[in-house]
Order: C-alpha cells, then sequence, then structure tokens
C-alpha cells in the first residue's frame, strides 16, 4: 500500500509479526539518499505469525487490510494523519454513557417490579383481613354454635393439606386438587407457555390447496409423505456438556421480566439449593389466561418470542446442535431408506419453540396432529426435554402409526432428542399435577424432494421461519 502524503510504501504481513514501512519520498521534494526502512509492531494479543490478504486506503488517510488467519481487521495509522485518540475517547464515553443508562433503565425496572410486588402482597392482606372481619362478624351473630361455625371457616381458609395417597383412589380428583390431594395453583388457562405465536385462524377443511415439493433439480416429486422408516419414532443421544442448552435457556429466562415470563424460585420459597434449575422456574397464573379471560398469554408469547429469536448465544448453540448432532444422524436414515447416498437439503426451524409448563395444573395439550396447524407430511418433529420426567411425571404421548390410537411417551430424557411424524400422528400432552415445572424445546425439519418451504396453509399466520442446509 503507497500513502503518496507522506512517499512511504506499506509492506502487508503475509507471515510476520511486524509491518513493513519504506520511505521514499513525497512528490516535488528531493528525493532521499537512501530509502528509510522501517518495521512496526503488529498490536498485541499476538498467537501466530499474522496473515492478512490486500488492504484499502480510506478516505480518512488510514489503510485497513483484511484477515487471513484471525479475526480482527488491521487498521494502518500514518504519522501525517492526525491523532483519533480524541475520536476514540468519545467513543468509549458514548459506549460508557450507553452502559449507564442501560444499567440505570434495569434498576428502574427492578425497582418496579418491587413495587408491584409490594402493592400485590398489601392487596392480599387487605383481602384476607376483610374475610377475617367477616367470618368474625358471622360467629357474633351465629350465637351459640359460633365455635363450630368459627372453626370451619378457619379450616375452609386455611393452606390445602396434603392428604397421603393411600387414603383415596390413586385416580381421583376432585376438581380442585390434583389426585394426590394438592390444590391446583393453575385451575384457567392453557397449560404451556410457548415461545411461538403460530396461529390457525379457521379450520383445516377450508384447505384447498396441497404442498408441491420438489428435487433439487427443481422437478416436482409428485409426494409428500416422508419414508416409513424416518417416520417412526427415533431416539439421538448428545452430550449435555458440549451442547448445554439447560444453562443456555436458564440465563435466557434469568433476564427475561418476571412479571411477564416468570422467574425462579427462591431459597425463601422452600425452593432446594439448586434453585435456579429450570424445573424450579415459576409461570405467573396471568400469563398462561388468554386475554379474552383477562389474562396477558398473547402479551407474554410474544414477549418470549422476541426474547428466544435475538439471543445470538442460545441460536448459535442450537445450530451448532442441528447442524452436529442432528441432520448428519436424519442423513444416514434418509440413505438407509431411499438408497441415495448424494447430498441432502433440509430445512430446519429456527428458532425452535421454548415451552414451558409449570404445576400443579389442570389444562393438558389435547391430542392432536400437527397437519391440523399447517404443518407438512414431509417433515419431522424433534422433541427434546430440558427437565426431568421424575419430577413432573409429563412426557408426550405419540401414536405409532397414523390413526392407530396406541398412545405411548416418548420416554424422552435429558441427553436426548427424539424425532417423530408429529404431522400424521396424533400426540398430546398429559397435566403437569407436581408443583415442578416442565420445559422442553421442540423444532422440525423439513426434507427436500418431501417438503415444500414455499408453502403455507390458507388461515395460518406467523408461521415458523425455516433455515436451508446442504450436506
Amino acid at each position: 500500500l503507497c500513502c503518496r502524503d507522506e512517499g512511504c510504501v506499506y509492506a502487508i504481513p503475509l507471515g510476520a509479526s511486524t509491518l513493513l514501512r519504506i520511505r521514499t519520498g513525497r512528490e516535488g521534494e528531493a528525493p532521499l539518499d537512501e530509502p528509510e526502512v522501517t518495521t512496526w509492531a503488529l498490536p498485541e494479543p499476538r498467537k501466530t505469525l499474522e496473515k492478512f490478504e490486500g488492504g484499502v486506503m480510506a478516505s480518512n488517510g488510514c489503510m485497513y487490510c483484511m484477515p487471513n488467519n484471525l479475526k480482527a481487521v488491521l487498521r494502518i495509522v500514518p504519522p501525517c494523519v492526525p491523532s483519533r485518540l480524541h475520536l476514540d475517547e468519545a467513543r468509549e464515553a458514548r459506549e460508557a454513557e450507553r452502559e449507564r443508562v442501560r444499567i440505570a433503565e434495569e434498576q428502574r425496572r427492578r425497582d418496579e417490579q418491587e413495587r408491584r410486588k409490594a402493592e400485590k402482597d398489601r392487596k392480599r392482606r387487605e383481602r384476607l383481613a376483610r374475610k377475617k372481619d367477616a367470618s368474625s362478624a358471622a360467629t357474633a351473630h351465629g350465637g351459640g354454635g359460633g365455635g363450630e361455625e368459627k372453626k370451619e371457616d378457619e379450616v375452609s381458609t386455611a393452606a390445602p393439606r396434603k392428604v397421603p395417597s393411600a387414603a383415596r383412589p390413586a385416580e381421583r380428583s376432585d376438581g380442585e386438587t390434583t389426585p394426590d390431594g394438592v390444590a391446583f395453583k393453575y385451575r384457567t388457562g392453557i397449560p404451556t407457555l410457548r415461545s411461538s405465536a403460530h396461529r390457525v385462524k379457521y379450520s383445516l377443511e377450508h384447505r384447498r390447496h396441497d404442498p408441491k415439493p420438489k428435487n433439487r433439480r427443481g422437478d416436482g416429486t409428485n409426494t409428500t409423505f416422508l419414508p416409513a422408516e424416518l417416520c417412526r419414532k427415533h431416539t439421538v443421544g448428545y452430550s449435555e456438556s458440549e451442547y448445554d442448552f439447560h444453562s443456555a435457556v436458564a440465563d435466557m429466562l434469568r433476564w427475561c421480566d418476571p412479571a411477564i415470563v416468570g422467574d425462579f424460585r427462591t431459597l425463601s420459597d422452600g425452593a432446594g439449593v439448586d434453585s435456579e434449575t429450570l424445573d424450579n422456574f415459576v409461570v405467573p397464573v396471568a400469563s398462561l389466561t388468554r386475554r379474552c379471560q383477562g389474562g396477558v398469554l398473547e402479551e407474554a408469547q410474544e414477549y418470549l418470542s422476541e426474547v428466544v429469536s435475538s439471543d445470538g448465544q442460545f441460536l448459535g448453540l442450537f445450530d451448532r446442535f442441528v447442524r452436529e448432532a442432528v441432520l448428519p444422524d436424519l442423513k444416514r436414515r434418509l440413505q438407509r431408506a431411499t438408497g441415495d447416498g448424494s447430498e441432502a437439503t433440509f430445512h430446519y426451524q429456527r428458532p425452535p419453540t421454548i415451552r414451558i409448563q409449570p404445576g400443579p395444573a389442570r389444562a393438558y395439550v389435547r391430542a392432536h396432529s400437527d397437519d391440523e396447524y399447517g404443518h407438512q407430511n414431509g417433515e419431522l418433529n424433534y422433541w427434546l426435554p430440558l427437565t426431568g420426567r421424575a419430577k413432573t411425571g409429563v412426557d408426550l404421548h405419540c401414536e405409532s402409526r397414523k390413526g392407530e390410537g396406541d398412545h405411548s411417551p416418548l420416554g424422552a430424557e435429558r441427553g436426548t432428542v427424539v424425532s417423530f411424524h408429529g404431522s400424521s400422528c396424533r400426540h398430546y400432552v398429559n397435566s403437569n399435577h407436581s408443583p415442578w415445572t416442565r420445559i422442553s424445546l421442540d423444532f422440525r425439519v423439513g426434507v427436500e424432494g418431501y417438503f415444500d418451504p414455499e408453502w403455507q396453509m390458507l388461515g395460518t399466520s406467523n408461521d415458523h421461519p425455516r433455515c436451508k442446509v446442504t450436506i
């Protein structure tokens, strides 16, 4: 690179730790008796001999070199260029101000949450005081039988007592408690809070068009159903230390608004030492209740969807997991089923859907097949649990084949992901009667030749975005 303003030539490093500068003199001046040759040390830190692939002269007089074997651009500032120190200091000051504003906003949000919590506690105490006064008044008017009436009122307003399961049939429930006698915390609303705004506006019978999959040459395949071997339940194990979804999702939820998405139990709530494991996450009741019933379900789903789609660290982990663990396994299964050993193209859902199912709750996910919601037969469902079944007793139950009705649990545990053909096989998730929370990831993968990425069922909105990968 030549800098005419100072009459110098700069040699870009191609396996060196220094920059070579040769000064020959500026145009219009007497040439130097002998060129000046100097070397400039490259910025720290350095781990290898640096390589750069050419550069450009910018209008500000600086030169910028493109990196070859490192993740930084080299900026060369000739001595004739005015100092940029004040500009760097101004930029740092702006960054510091942004950080100060962010911290102040975070503190304001926390203060507002504390205020709302205190207000909620005050109203609860007032409500209990009014109930106690009403009970006292009823006792005063009750005459000699007042003592028994007071005792009955105290029992009815006290915290529900857990009845030993041996004292009654295992499956019995009075509608207000679980079969184990634990009062439902979530009596109404839907079972899960999910990070997806996918909607079906009207029923499947109004669909008047079908997917038209194409192969890699762009020819129609006239089929939409995956080979039967791929549609069977299939489990893939993975290393939780290498793909640590539990920590990634916990970090994500920790930054969410507790009033909208929820928060982890604290030790004062009676939680164990591992109070920030995902099964200790608690969702507000209003966030599982629809707007028409006085809740904020729709706002909570939209909020959680935005959080997931903007978390670059989580999405990077998910992309790596799908490309390194899921798709290679799916390609091997596809090759065995079709005998075609050539490259394969997949369309996987990105971001995945996070589902949070707290308890104890009455609601459950009804039996359904995903074609009711605009999904194609040319894709597979993947279910990845982030909490254990032993605590919650919750699992996904699925048919073995379409129309069989032989629902059985997938049996997925942490460290595994299970695929099944959810577009045709009806499946459901049972109620969470435990005090713990079930959290899982799920996503879908479409296979080229069976899946049409351009198709969308009439009546659906906010369909899942897809990422195309060829391996």
